[in-house]
């Protein structure tokens, strides 16, 4: 199995994965992907399945990325059958291109992803994302807390960027009230994110008078992984580890704008999702183009940081 690039994505299309693996239980199936989502492998609890890198000659290889790429790798790599949905001019390199019966811009991508197994007539027990804590992932993300000078039983996560695009980020202002009201609770930010996202990072913890850490840029995927899995909370915006932390039973509080909670939401008993649409909104662009960014400036700080309290409180 190839799972889809995004970090988002490849956990949103667990159920799916967990089903093929299911059906080919006892034939070693295995999952390979690129670096990124392949961090998250060992997370998405896919039952006897063996990870890899480099994608091996088999019988049967299902692709979850839509990309010509996809199909043309395992193609190279000598899979017999290569099965994933059509488009993308890649219909004469699979040996079953199946028909995209769910519409991604209405229906949850999940879903989507789970019409894979369906339509190949495979059982499908699960249909929502429940993730794993890998042995010793949690206590590692602990241990970097500690490192760092905090609290592990007080540290919440706080991922205040998105990769997609500056439309499905919170304003960096309204992030950093909200975590000066949480330090002042005594609850310790960590700001989950990559290098460009480290200037983010500095704005939100502006307010914070107490234990706090930038991570962005400063931790490998994995060691992000580690934190998100040993977080009290994940306050962010529509992302990968929005899903990540949802799919862990972490509580999770997450504010919609561009995007639709009815295709993007995450699976997760301990979720809140934010989401005051403006009259352009759900508009699925890249970035804004509306003067200060309505469906978002109605999402009021207040609101948030009441969620994040409900979510703490024991």
């Amino acid at each position: 199995m190839l799972p889809p690039n995004w970090l988002g994505d490849a956990v949103m299309a667990q159920p799916a994965m967990r089903a093929i693996a299911a059906h080919h239980r006892g034939e070693a199936p295995s999952m390979h992907g690129r670096p990124r989502p392949r961090r998250l492998l060992p997370y998405l609890d896919p039952g006897d399945c063996r990870f890899g890198e480099s994608m091996p000659a088999a019988e049967r290889a299902y692709l979850f990325p839509n990309s010509i790429g996809s199909a043309w790798r395992a193609l190279k790599a000598g899979c017999r059958q290569r099965i994933g949905y059509r488009g993308q001019w890649r219909r004469p390199l699979l040996s079953r291109a199946l028909p995209r019966r769910l519409d991604l811009r209405h229906q949850h991508h999940r879903l989507v992803y789970l019409d894979i197994p369906a339509q190949l007539g495979m059982a499908v027990d699960k249909t929502e994302v429940v993730l794993v804590h890998p042995p010793g992932e949690k206590e590692a993300g602990m241990a970097l807390m500690a490192d760092k000078g905090l609290d592990p039983g007080r540290a919440i996560c706080v991922a205040p960027g998105a990769q997609f695009g500056g439309a499905k980020r919170y304003p960096p202002e309204a992030y950093a009230h909200i975590l000066g009201w949480l330090a002042r609770e005594g609850w310790q930010p960590i700001v989950l994110g990559v290098e460009a996202e480290r200037g983010i990072g500095e704005q939100v913890l502006a307010r914070v008078a107490g234990p706090a850490w930038n991570a962005a840029g400063q931790t490998r995927l994995c060691q992000a992984l580690q934190l998100a899995s040993a977080g009290r909370l994940m306050l962010c915006n529509d992302s990968g580890f929005m899903h990540v932390a949802a799919g862990l039973g972490i509580p999770t509080v997450a504010m919609f704008g561009a995007t639709d909670p009815a295709r993007t939401s995450p699976s997760g008993a301990h979720v809140r999702l934010l989401y005051e649409p403006a009259a352009c909104s759900p508009c699925l662009a890249r970035e804004c183009s509306v003067t200060g960014q309505p469906c978002m400036a109605n999402i009021l700080p207040e609101a948030v940081y009441e969620a994040c309290l409900a979510m703490l409180s024991p």
